[in-house]
């Protein structure tokens, strides 16, 4: 058998190492596994003027392009639009044998158009919702044109590619029209080296957590779309009952100001701990330290967050909204709850905290199920994936 010579990688996603999101993290924890497998990896990424000399990121080479900041990111999304001769020349230099599309914006989409021209293997991969990026913008008077829109152009891009990657079933089915392609469906997985059962001290001595209280979590940006207002709101309907109950809100987003003054205002603010952003190494601590995890999202291609909770053993309690893929996780392992209803909400958590021998039954089956999940096998999916593709030029 010929062996598999190793591969030079172009992975092109906005925002590395400025945005916080799933995307963004799934793209560099990807990059880092495929480098660790041997091959040759290149972020294309965007970012301020000042970063466009940049030229590592975590250990994996980076080409970063000067970009417009977009207004309601937090200051950390910049969206770039890269000379084709750039990026031509670029693909020369590294000798980029496949392109890799994480983002659908303007430097993902030069990059797919070139990747054609130079007949060189293109992979797309579904990370993006409208809901992603209209729900959090200012309020349009045409959001649902703009959501339709954005999904002619998702489906247009998409079917340009060579193969799509979905991160889950759910996202695979948003796209019926493209079902002929190929395509294949591979979880951004958990490192369950990193995310495991540990413990929860470092967390709670780090924001002065007191022992003896039943915790609820949420990790994730706060952005409309996460909709963690519905959270905050159930808080004091879940106090009348369970008075030792109190929320953690690990994230930052532009929401940050409005749910505190909701918590102020909901008069729950001294049984609510906004922690900020945490970084990697600490998050398994800060699942660890809650009782059940809790995701009141209204849009999600798949749930990582949910995926590195389940890993550390964590009963879930998530919202069923018809625009998330999080809700396929829950077998046994939780609740769902009305997307959007506090007191369904709150009914639902306090039926949970109610009973701690089927809250502890619930994260074993999460730590079970999560094996399922792990986040080498998706990246030797992935590696298969563009050997095939190499493969056939």
């Amino acid at each position: 058998m010929i062996p598999k010579r190793p591969l030079n990688i172009a992975m092109v996603c906005d925002g590395i190492g400025d945005a916080v999101g799933g995307s963004f993290i799934s793209t560099v924890r990807f990059g880092r596994l495929l480098q660790a497998r041997g091959h040759n990896v290149v972020f294309l990424s965007s970012g301020p003027f000042g970063r466009r000399h940049d030229r590592e990121y975590d250990g994996v080479k980076i080409r970063r392009f000067p970009g417009v900041l977009v207004p309601w990111t937090d200051g950390r999304l910049y969206l770039a639009v890269p000379r084709v001769r750039t990026l031509r020349r670029i693909f020369g230099e590294e000798r980029i044998d496949v392109v890799h599309v994480i983002i659908p914006m303007p430097l993902g989409l030069v990059a797919a158009r070139l990747a054609k021209a130079m007949a060189k293997p293109f992979v797309m991969h579904s990370h993006t919702q409208p809901e992603n990026i209209f729900m959090s913008a200012p309020a349009f008077p045409a959001l649902d044109v703009l959501n339709r829109r954005f999904s002619a152009y998702l489906n247009w891009l998409y079917g340009q590619a060579d193969t799509m990657i979905y991160p889950s079933a759910f996202s695979e089915r948003q796209f019926p029209d493209l079902t002929a392609r190929p395509h294949v469906v591979i979880s951004n997985g958990v490192d369950r080296e990193r995310f495991r059962p540990t413990s929860p001290f470092p967390f709670m001595e780090r924001f002065k957590l007191p022992p003896g209280k039943r915790y609820l979590l949420y990790l994730g940006r706060l952005h409309r779309e996460k909709n963690v207002d519905t959270l905050i709101r159930a808080m004091p309907l879940i106090l009348e009952q369970k008075p030792h109950a109190r929320l953690l809100i690990v994230g930052v987003g532009y929401e940050h100001e409005r749910l505190a003054e909701l918590a102020r205002r909901s008069h729950v603010a001294a049984h609510v701990t906004f922690c900020g952003f945490v970084p990697d190494e600490d998050l398994a601590s800060a699942y660890s330290a809650c009782d059940v995890f809790v995701l009141p999202s209204l849009a999600e291609l798949e749930g990582m967050a949910v995926l590195e909770a389940m890993a550390c053993g964590r009963p879930l309690l998530i919202a069923d909204s018809p625009n998330s893929a999080a809700i396929a996780f829950v077998r046994g392992n939780g609740r769902l709850f009305r997307a959007g209803d506090p007191a369904h909400l709150a009914a639902q958590a306090c039926g949970m905290l109610a009973d701690r021998d089927e809250l502890q039954r619930m994260g074993d089956t999460s730590l079970e199920a999560a094996r399922r999940f792990d986040i080498r096998e998706s990246a030797a999916a992935i590696e298969a994936v563009y050997y095939n593709l190499v493969g056939r030029r």
